[in-house]
């Protein structure tokens, strides 16, 4: 066998292993995990790119002059996410209802399910669902400690509620900007 068999025979071998390996990350994603997903979507899951983290010392090297792009102007479509429109409304009333007693989680089941077709979303909107998804799980994370090890503080609950009211301001925001 020649050196150039050996080598188009081991480039076949890691191209059909990448493709056996997506198709059974797409089944593990589709029947186990149970997130309805297109096959397409998953290329963009895996090979989308990632923000660009900046250090303090990168920013200082850019210029101050720069233009600024324009900001971008969507027309009003229909939402991609609808049932996220239902988990805002259950936790608005989660937090109106709040009344320091008791500890209660709030919902990112529809959030945690469809977060994928994020990138169809105005990079604005998307950008602004991401951090308060972060902080909805930090507080469910507080909750969860708190039911769990049953401990109860003052420094928890007002940890809580501050939590609460900054995640209760940019919900409402986010529901105007849609």
């Amino acid at each position: 066998m020649e050196w150039w068999q050996v080598a188009l025979i081991v480039v076949a071998a890691i191209f059909i292993g990448i493709l056996i390996g997506i198709s059974c990350y797409y089944l593990f994603i589709r029947f186990v995990k149970k997130d309805r997903v297109k096959f397409l979507d998953l290329f963009y899951l895996l090979f989308s790119k990632k923000p660009k983290v900046f250090t303090s010392n990168d920013l200082a090297r850019q210029s101050i002059s720069t233009p600024s792009a324009s900001p971008e102007v969507h027309e009003p479509t229909e939402f991609p996410i609808p049932e996220l429109l239902v988990e805002f409304e259950h936790n608005q009333k989660i937090v109106t209802e709040f009344s320091g007693d008791n500890l209660l989680p709030l919902q990112t089941d529809a959030w945690d399910a469809h977060k994928y077709l994020a990138h169809k979303l105005p990079v604005n909107l998307r950008e602004q669902l991401e951090e308060v998804y972060s902080d909805v799980n930090s507080l469910n994370n507080m909750v969860s400690f708190s039911t769990n090890l049953d401990y109860r503080s003052s420094f928890l609950d007002e940890r809580y509620k501050k939590l609460l009211t900054s995640i209760a301001e940019r919900l409402q925001i986010i529901k105007q900007n849609m």
